[in-house]
């Protein structure tokens, strides 16, 4: 019997991108930005290309620390036994394809690292895909992917239509627990 499959993002679901970038954006060009400002998807808004110079340097990923819970919940999907788990992460460059990797090495040492995919085109990915659980915060992700899926609630997705939004990695983990207790093919 084939387990149902969970899809989970890196950048704002497991990983805290936005404060270390507000924080470093704040201090090399003495502003005051904060995660709470950015209301649209698109970072450059709000940074502009100064602000993807601290994105695409040597070490960006490497600094950023787990969202409270992303990593025992995880663990807990994965010790439950009951889904296959992937990580799904579009990298933004060749430094944060390798950091990405050393960061689950680091922060998720019990993950399996054949289930770590880090695609370029993330959004054809999900595309392709039929079925499962996708928790992302990216609007576009979002839409294109045949399953359920699961927004990490922030200001910038308001308006995207989901079937569960979620405002931490508890309520993501009662969500599987729900749709698996219902089936995911009644659920759908």
């Amino acid at each position: 019997m084939n387990k149902p499959t969970i899809y989970i993002d890196l950048d704002e679901v497991t990983v805290d991108m936005l404060s270390y970038l507000c924080q470093e954006y704040n201090y090399k060009y003495n502003k005051n930005l904060k995660p709470n400002d950015i209301k649209t998807y698109s970072l450059k808004d709000y940074i502009g290309n100064e602000g993807f110079e601290i994105i695409n340097s040597p070490g960006f990923f490497a600094n950023l620390k787990p969202i409270e819970g992303s990593i025992e919940t995880i663990e807990k999907l994965l010790n439950d036994g009951l889904y296959e788990v992937f990580i799904v992460s579009s990298p933004s460059n060749e430094f944060s394809v390798f950091e990405k990797y050393q960061w689950i090495q680091k922060y998720l040492p019990f993950f399996n690292i054949r289930n770590l995919i880090l695609v370029g085109n993330k959004g054809e990915l999900l595309e392709r895909l039929d079925g499962g659980i996708l928790f992302d915060d990216c609007p576009e992700y979002i839409e294109k992917f045949k399953g359920i899926t699961v927004v990490m609630n922030r200001k910038y997705n308001q308006d995207i239509e989901c079937d569960f939004r979620v405002g931490g990695w508890s309520e993501f983990y009662e969500v599987v627990r729900w749709v698996m207790s219902v089936g995911e093919e009644k659920y759908l």
